[in-house]
């Protein structure tokens, strides 16, 4: 186990780390059955070696939820849930061959490593802090053993090593970059107005025949919400932290316990030059060589940063970096920094930003500070953090008496000494006080649940804890023709008025490629102020155009000899006639430095993730799978 992790991460409760914590744990029936080769208890064999069944279902059934609570049901077509198997199965697969991948090239991650991984993630952060127990806490409630973490994220970090390698080799040739310069960084010039749906609502008077066959083919639209009346109890962070007591015993002995954290770490100043490579590793390393060289020859290091460096950030200000801890620097950079003694000057240093040509100016030791010098701080320190302990013990305990209660909410209650809250009307878009949490509408809503035989505990948010039964359940219902008839009536005329809208902006359309005049015949739309009637060169994000404008209008092929027109319907349910009179592609010499090289790294993303797909498709070519057929039975 990481020990380090243990000792090191400190903060406040966080109940979400990662998409691995996010996942719905539940219970499934297991038979021993021979399939192909696998049993029933087995779900993907990847080159011999076995990718857990249960694993597998949980990923499966955290994806179906996530589009049961989109949908606002449980009843997910079969084409969908098909969907959502065969994506869970190849990413499954996908990451095993990443996995034997990363073991078979010895790709390694330490201790340190991990930690450091762990540390990025923002929700074990508090001001800059991390939390032990929110760590703890966070794997408790997913009922994740440490251990079995944090093997899963020395081998994600292990992968990272294969991707960042992947980057490293891509590149991406001149031409290629001016070619996609010319096709990102296009404009085109281009007018276009809007046919309000609405000025055709007036006229659309549909029969009762036509008002019953739009009910009928929308009936599911005007079924009343299923709902659910709820009992629960909760567990509050804030209220824990009312409880705790402080004196000055306490105090010190949390400060000596956690003495490190008041201790002033040592910082460096530093200055550097950054040379990015665009594309040609070997002349950037060449030119940061050169670099290196000059400074070393004595020539000054402000001037030449402002001269060379790339990083818009130091550049101006002479390659200065400030006064940092070492945690602030990515790992080479930061192992050079620290290695330095004042003045020396070293490099180059590769990291993935480039390289770099790095002085240090100064160091200032860290030290120890005294009881009395932090004792303002400690006190709000010791609260928070017994507070999160108390909380925690305090959740594990409510997990696990709510599951052995068998759906008795009062017993659990009064062995926690919390009050029994009620709330009716429950939907699958949430309600009341509860607010619209997916993980409480996917549990609230879980069969076992709806019928009142079990709880379920679920965290609402950072230090909000519930858990709920359902005391009384009303499926949902169709609602009868005149009940809704006032609705289903406004809600046809307007399908009847944005399909008149798009036939008229069709019909201007065809008047204009037969060669009528755009001013003329658009004229009514644009002395409403409906869209730009003038033709002006905009990007493809050009802000004041409709999107779904642009994106019609730069998929459309560029004009020859004659505009290009088209019209398209809106997501407001209006229609939009657009031309497009003229192309003007995008070239880098219209770019200025910072933005050539920013491109060039997004051109070399790019390129690495395609180089990445064809990796890991070349892995599943050469791989031999099996997928047991009842996996997900």
């Amino acid at each position: 186990m990481l020990q380090s992790i243990h000792d090191n991460l400190k903060g406040i409760f966080a109940m979400v780390i990662i998409g691995l914590l996010a996942v719905v744990f539940i219970f499934w029936g297991v038979e021993f059955v021979s399939v192909g080769g696998l049993t029933a208890t087995q779900g993907i064999s990847v080159n011999g070696e076995e990718v857990d069944a249960t694993e597998v279902r949980r990923a499966y059934q955290d994806e179906l939820t996530r589009y049961q609570v989109a949908l606002g049901t449980a009843d997910v077509p079969e084409e969908i849930r098909s969907q959502i198997r065969q994506g869970v199965l190849d990413g499954s697969i996908r990451n095993e061959l990443i996995r034997q991948r990363t073991s078979e090239l010895r790709l390694r991650a330490t201790d340190a490593e991990v930690l450091e991984a762990l540390r990025q993630i923002p929700a074990f952060q508090v001001d800059g802090q991390f939390s032990k127990d929110a760590y703890y806490a966070a794997l408790r409630s997913a009922n994740i053993e440490p251990v079995v973490f944090e093997a899963q994220q020395k081998q994600f970090v292990a992968a990272r090593q294969l991707d960042r390698g992947i980057f490293a080799s891509a590149f991406v040739l001149p031409d290629e970059f001016s070619r996609r310069i010319a096709l990102d960084d296009e404009d085109r010039e281009l007018a276009w107005v809007v046919i309000p749906a609405g000025q055709f609502v007036a006229d659309a008077n549909p029969d009762e025949a036509a008002i019953e066959q739009f009910y009928e083919q929308n009936k599911a639209g005007y079924r009343t919400d299923e709902r659910a009346n709820l009992k629960y109890v909760e567990l509050d962070l804030a209220d824990v932290a009312n409880e705790v007591t402080v004196n000055e015993d306490l105090l010190r002995a949390f400060y000596e316990d956690n003495i490190d954290r008041y201790r002033a770490l040592e910082r460096r100043r530093a200055r550097h030059i950054l040379i990015t490579s665009d594309g040609d590793d070997a002349a950037a390393e060449a030119r940061a060589q050169a670099a290196y060289e000059r400074a070393a020859a004595g020539e000054d290091f402000a001037a030449l940063a402002a001269e060379l460096s790339a990083d818009p950030g130091s550049a101006s200000a002479g390659g200065d970096l400030g006064w940092a801890e070492k945690s602030t620097f990515t790992g080479p950079f930061a192992e050079a920094v620290w290695s330095m003694q004042p003045g020396e000057i070293r490099g180059p240093v590769r990291t993935e930003f480039g390289w770099h040509v790095i002085r240090l100016d100064d160091i200032e030791p860290g030290e120890q500070k005294s009881f009395e010098e932090v004792r303002a701080e400690l006190e709000p320190e010791y609260r928070r953090s017994e507070a999160e302990r108390l909380f925690g013990d305090m959740q594990e305990q409510l997990d696990t008496r709510a599951f052995e209660s068998g759906g008795d909410l009062d017993s659990v209650a009064a062995e926690l000494a919390l009050p029994v809250r009620t709330l009716e009307g429950f939907t699958r878009n949430g309600g009341g006080v509860l607010g619209a949490s997916p993980d409480l509408i996917a549990a609230v809503f879980e069969p076992e649940v709806l019928r009142g035989e079990q709880l379920r505990t679920v965290a609402l948010s950072p230090g909000r804890v519930v858990s709920v039964k359902v005391v009384a359940h009303e499926p949902p219902r169709d609602r009868p023709l005149d009940e809704v008839r006032d609705a289903v009536t406004a809600a046809l005329k307007q399908q009847l008025a944005r399909q008149q809208a798009a036939a008229r902006a069709a019909g201007l359309v065809a008047e204009l490629r037969s060669g009528a005049e755009w001013s003329a015949l658009t004229a009514p739309w644009a002395d409403a102020g409906s869209g730009n009637a003038g033709l002006r060169f905009v990007g493809r994000d050009a802000p004041l155009v409709p999107p779904a404008v642009l994106a019609s209008a730069f998929k459309a092929p560029a004009p020859t000899e004659a505009r290009v027109y088209d019209s398209v319907e809106l997501p407001s349910g209006d229609a939009a006639v657009w031309v497009v009179a003229a192309v003007r592609p995008g070239s880098p010499a219209r770019l200025s430095p910072a933005e050539r090289a920013q491109a060039m790294r997004e051109a070399r993303e790019r390129s690495s993730f395609r180089d990445a797909s064809v990796y890991v498709d070349e892995l599943r070519a050469g791989a031999e799978v099996q997928v047991n057929p009842q996996l997900f039975e």
